[in-house]
């Protein structure tokens, strides 16, 4: 889906155009931080989502898909 978005934005789609393709749709776009994900892992107390979420600038949902990832 990124690759439409990025080949509209080239192709010189207006705000508008924008709008009426992609209204509505979430993308994340991850920071390049090296060993974020064990960092998270390592960290990870049980309860802190939120909190590793915000130090490491990324979602509680992505939190919980790398901490689901190692169990």
């Amino acid at each position: 889906m990124i690759e439409y978005i990025f080949e509209d934005i080239k192709n010189g789609a207006t705000l508008e155009d924008m709008y009426n393709s992609y209204g509505g749709i979430e993308i994340y776009i991850p920071k390049k931080s090296p060993n974020y994900k064990e960092k998270i892992i390592k960290e990870f107390n049980g309860y802190n989502y939120s909190q590793l979420a915000y130090k490491y600038n990324t979602t509680v949902t992505n939190v919980r898909k790398i901490l689901k990832s190692v169990k």
